[in-house]
Parts: structure tokens; sequence; C-alpha cells
């Protein structure tokens, strides 16, 4: 630490904190040249970047690789910042180290070129450099690898092809070759012969996890449940961390009928603590089938994020009811409320749904006014309040809410379409609801439920060709009974 150095590093500091990026860069590259000190030509690269000078960057990036040889960012950063200036920049020793080094950290070199270079060249220039690179290290697969994952970026599909067979035919002994190819072929969308190679590959390499994986997934594609399930079997085995393999096999075996399997593997899954949220519900639904009703819940009160989060509650809620325990699981979804206040709308609309089946119409409407009176604004419970008064013959209810939750929301579609087809439906002011559907289905144009309101308004309307035309798109589009029932009413 010499008087200069010190100079130099405390008035860059200040420099830059006062936002005198240009000192502060000559005093950070100063520092660096003084005492050989990497960190600082790396602030003085950064400072430059900061202040769009691509030419300081450069001589400061040059610098930082100089001093620390072996860090991968400076590398790809120097190359960036030479190929911007020069595409015919001599980078070629750079990309070399590039490779080195990546493979000292255990990681593909050739990607982490194509990561660079692709961001300031164009395809051609970028891929013409890659195969110099290439040509530079003819024993190294992982070269080709790189090109071939280029082309499939770029969906060169059969450049992506054909260097991917000359991958396979130079290196056969490199399994992720076999890999590439058979991305490719799926790629192109030929199933059976990406289906083909890896059948032959995982032969060759009964052991490598990614092959076995891979096969076991493009079985699964096919409904080749079984042997995928073999397959995933050998995966499980020869997997270090055999979270994903266990996740797949309790899918499969659910789907063959084996829930002992299955069990044993979603068993595995939360040993391992991995995807525990989905091993404890396919756990419940396990003994919900087998009428361990107390022992589902258990499982279900375990799933508290994930895709099936919603459905396990819900799913406890119908448990509890299913026994008799409704006092139990509307005290359930009440204490849900108080501990989740963010989720209190969903919970309030799962304790609608255990009134609607196990209580009165009042039971329920009295909910929804506790609901609402709580959370005045809120569009689910005004569109759920709006619909259930619709059942009950309360259309001003409906009304009301429902063109409260178009005031909060001008572009609620189904909000909308229901306000018109009930209106439609239940009244005479037919050409009112017409408005609030045509609305709709400007929203919604491929809606079935929206063209069938569009047909039975015009029905109302005593529009019939015109009826047919929208509810057999209705129907088309999703064959379900009340649309059948309407095109045939329209059509007698």
């Amino acid at each position: 630490m010499t008087e200069d150095i010190i100079f130099n590093l405390l008035a860059g500091e200040v420099a830059a904190q006062r936002g005198a990026l240009s000192e502060a860069y000559t005093h950070q590259l100063q520092v660096a040249q003084l005492a050989g000190d990497a960190k600082s030509a790396e602030r003085a690269t950064r400072l430059a970047l900061h202040m769009d000078r691509d030419d300081l960057a450069v001589k400061a990036a040059t610098l930082w690789v100089e001093l620390a040889p072996d860090d991968l960012t400076a590398r790809q950063l120097v190359v960036v910042l030479m190929l911007r200036h020069d595409v015919n920049a001599s980078v070629l020793e750079h990309l070399k180290a590039i490779v080195h080094i990546s493979e000292d950290k255990d990681e593909n070199g050739f990607l982490n070129v194509m990561a660079a270079i692709n961001r300031e060249l164009k395809r051609e220039t970028a891929l013409d450099l890659m195969r110099k690179l290439v040509g530079a290290f003819p024993d190294d697969p992982r070269g080709g690898y790189a090109l071939a994952i280029a082309a499939m970026v770029d969906k060169d599909y059969a450049e992506a092809e054909k260097l991917a067979n000359t991958l396979v035919a130079t290196h056969p002994d490199w399994p992720k070759g076999y890999l590439v190819l058979s991305r490719v072929y799926l790629a192109q969308g030929n199933k059976p012969r990406a289906r083909a190679l890896l059948a032959e590959a995982v032969g060759r390499f009964v052991d490598d996890p990614l092959l076995l994986s891979a096969y076991a997934r493009i079985l699964v594609d096919a409904k080749e449940l079984q042997l995928a399930y073999d397959q995933f079997l050998k995966l499980e085995k020869v997997e270090k961390d055999a979270a994903a393999a266990s996740y797949w096999l309790g899918l499969i075996a659910l789907e063959l009928k084996k829930d002992e399997a299955a069990k044993g593997h979603f068993m595995h899954l939360i040993e391992l603590d991995k995807r525990t949220d989905v091993a404890a519900y396919y756990l419940g639904r396990i003994a919900e089938s087998k009428g361990e009703s107390k022992q589902a819940i258990r499982w279900y009160q375990r799933v508290e994020n994930g895709e099936f989060s919603d459905e396990a509650q819900a799913r406890i809620v119908r448990l509890m009811a299913s026994d008799g325990e409704i006092r139990e699981a509307l005290d359930w979804l009440q204490r849900k409320r108080i501990q989740y206040p963010d989720q209190a709308a969903r919970f309030y609309l799962m304790e609608v749904e255990l009134l609607r089946e196990h209580g009165t119409p009042e039971q329920v409407m009295g909910l929804f006014d506790t609901a609402i009176s709580a959370m005045p604004n809120n569009n689910d419970l005004l569109y759920a309040r709006g619909l259930y008064a619709a059942t009950q013959k309360r259309v001003d209810i409906l009304e009301r809410d429902l063109l409260q939750v178009i005031a909060n929301d001008p572009k609620h579609a189904d909000a909308l379409n229901a306000l018109g087809y009930t209106l439609a439906d239940q009244t005479n002011r037919h050409q009112e609801a017409l408005d609030y559907i045509q609305r709709a289905l400007a929203l919604k144009p491929d809606s079935a439920a929206i063209l069938d309101s569009m047909g039975w308004v015009m029905f109302r309307l005593g529009r019939y060709q015109e009826a047919i035309g929208y509810l057999r798109q209705a129907f088309e589009k999703l064959p379900d009974p009340e649309i059948a029932a309407h095109l045939g009413e329209v059509l007698w």
C-alpha cells in the first residue's frame, strides 16, 4: 500500500459517490495498474460501461483479464466489448481461454462462448467464429453439441440435424450426442424417430440418467405407461437425487392403478423433502380413495402451496362435510380466513359452496352479505353472489352485483355475459340483454358460453336463423348439455 495507491483509491471512491464517473474511472484504473488489483480493474470496467464508453471499457477489461486470467466474467466481457468495436477482432485466444476456464468449473465452455458472441454478432458471423473455435478442439464433443443447440435455437432444424448426426458419428461413445439428436427429431415433430434413437441409446448407455429420463418421458407422451414406469425405476437407481424419478413413478403408478406403489414413491418424496406439497396432495387422494377420510384430511392439510393448494383445501371441506362434520368444516374455513387474510375471499367462497349443499338459501345469502360487507369491492364475491341470486330468481340482486363488478372492471366479460344471459332468460329486457352480450363477445369472441348466450338472446328476440348460427358455433366449441338444449329448442 503506497501513497499513490491509497490516494487513487480514496479519490476514486469520493468521485464515484459524487457522480463524477470519469474521474472515478481514471482513479480506479490507476489503482489497478499500481497495485495489480483485478477488483479495481473490474470496477473501472463497470464505470466505463455505465458511462457508455466502450473504448474505456475495453482498456479496463483488457487489464482485468491480464490481472485475473482465469476470471470467466472478465473473459466474456472483453470478448463482447472487442466484438462490439470490430466484428473481426482477434478474440479466438480469449474464446479458447473461456473453454478451458469453464472446464475447470465443470461447465460447457462452448455454450458460455455462444452466450457471449450471440449478443454482439449476426447469426452467420457468430456460427463462423464458433466453427473456428470448435476446430481448435477436435477431440471435444461439447463444441459440436453447442453448435447443434445454437442451430436448434435458430429453428434451423436441417442444420441442427446435420450437426447432431456428425456429432454422433464422430463421438459415438458420448451420450449427449444422442440426446441432442433426439431433441432435433422432436422439434421436427418426428416422435417415432426420436423414440427409436433413445431406445437404442439407453441400450448402449444403461446408466446415463439424461438418456433414461428423456426416453421415459417420450414413453409417457406415447401413453406406454408400463414401459415408462420401468425406465423411471432404472433412473431412480442411478440418479443421485431421485426426486424427479420418484415424482413420475408416483404419477404413473396412479394411472396404472398401483396405489400402494404410488404411495411408496410419494412417501419417498416426503423423505427427500422434495415436492412435498405435490406428494402430500396425492397421498391424500390415495387415502381418500380407500375411504380413509381422516388420513386424507391430514395429508391435504400439509398442502400449503403449489398448484394443488386450492384443490386440497376444497377436498378437506368436502371430506369433513361427508363425514357429517359440517360445523367443524365451517370452523376450519373461518380459522383459515383469519390465518390467511389475503385469501379471505377464496375461503368465503368455499364456505358458500358448503352451505349451498348443506345449508339453506337464507344462510347462503347471509354469508354472502357478511363477506361483501367485509370486502365491498371484491369482484369474485360480487360475481358469485350475483350468480347465486339468479338461481333464486332474484334478478334484482344479480343486476345490482354484476353492474358493480362491471363498474369496477368494464372488461369483465363473464359478468357482462351473465347479466345479459339472465336478462334474456328471465325478463323481457331482451334488447338490453343483447347489448351486454355483444360487449362480452367483443372481449371473448371464441367463448362457447358467450356464443350460447348470443344464440339464446337472438332466439328470445325472434331472430331464429341467427340464433341457430351462434348456437351451432357454441356447440362445436363445447358440446355441453345446456347448449344442446338451447339449440334443440330453437330448431323445434
